[in-house]
């Protein structure tokens, strides 16, 4: 009876390690998906007290194991086999749960994430939540007298948790408006209160040839390593110059060259300013936004030398 066809995540033929998500995802088809029914097993079980020992010898986890083991020493496969993993890699009911349900963690996360395709989610760190945290909470704290299925309860706390994962993320890579520059309504308040942060990763507006900033000043500004010091200091001054063109302030231009040439972050710099971290990311949006308005001619030619003025000392 229990080797009859089972509909779990066995590991099937996989043609190559998948690189990101997909590899991580691929990597957790050692665990099986457990149905409903055991969900609820092992669910009452944890209500009780019980550990993952005791798990093992209550029906059908016992007969799954059983089944497993003979397979093992026979040298034959077992649509069981996933189930020793599961006991062995969970040190608690409410992980073994958890493992047990990352099959319809990771369905319901992708069709979460496609409401949102202009953003690069970093999904790897919600699954890892998702795992290790929403889970075994959502197994400690369903209660079976509402007539909810679990993995209904599970998918509702998710939606909920992913969508305070986006808006965390989305404010990691946005800053405030100033008062000043904030579109207004009919009534007078603002309409937007955040802009995303201009990164030097995107693609430069204009240019004869697609490229990054960043591509930009690695094709022009070579650095040898006897020379860290000089070149540091060149691109120290090609940006107070870029600075002193964009009209940038002095916070502004050193929060530049605190990120780009000496590889600072906005936490880094806001100990060191005794500032707030939104404070230092209102600086860097405001000081790339006029120099993006400069125009590529004139930060290429600043880049490479070749504005009036540009020269470097040394």
């Amino acid at each position: 009876m229990t080797e009859s066809r089972r509909g779990t995540s066995e590991t099937q033929h996989i043609p190559s390690i998948r690189p990101g998500i997909e590899g991580y995802a691929d990597g957790m088809r050692m665990f099986p998906r457990l149905k409903e029914w055991e969900n609820q097993i092992s669910l009452q079980a944890l209500r009780e007290g019980k550990t993952v020992d005791e798990l093992r010898n209550v029906t059908p986890f016992r007969q799954y194991l059983g089944v497993a083991k003979r397979a093992y020493l026979a040298g034959e496969h077992s649509p069981f086999s996933s189930f020793p993993t599961l006991f062995a890699e969970s040190p608690s009911i409410d992980m073994l749960v958890s493992f047990g349900n990352f099959h319809p963690i990771r369905a319901r996360t992708w069709t979460l994430a496609k409401q949102y395709p202009e953003l690069h989610l970093p999904l790897e760190q919600f699954f890892q939540d998702a795992l290790y945290q929403i889970a075994p909470y959502s197994a400690r704290n369903y209660d079976p007298s509402i007539g909810n299925p679990f993995h209904h309860f599970l998918a509702e706390i998710l939606k909920k948790r992913f969508q305070t994962f986006v808006t965390n993320y989305q404010r990691e890579i946005t800053t405030p408006l100033h008062s000043e520059d904030m579109p207004k309504t009919k009534n007078g308040k603002p309409a937007q209160r955040r802009v995303k942060i201009a990164s030097l990763d995107a693609p430069i507006r204009n240019a004869g040839i697609p490229q990054t900033l960043f591509e930009l000043v690695e094709r022009t500004h070579h650095t040898p390593q006897d020379t860290t010091h000089i070149e540091d200091q060149e691109a120290r001054d090609k940006i107070h110059l870029l600075s002193q063109l964009a009209g940038l302030t002095e916070p502004q231009e050193e929060t530049l060259v605190a990120m780009y040439v000496y590889g600072g972050d906005t936490r880094i710099i806001a100990q060191l300013r005794r500032r707030t971290t939104r404070s230092v990311r209102m600086q860097r949006q405001t000081a790339l936004s006029k120099l993006e308005q400069l125009g590529y001619e004139t930060v290429q030619g600043v880049l490479t030398g070749e504005y009036e003025g540009s020269e470097t000392r040394r």
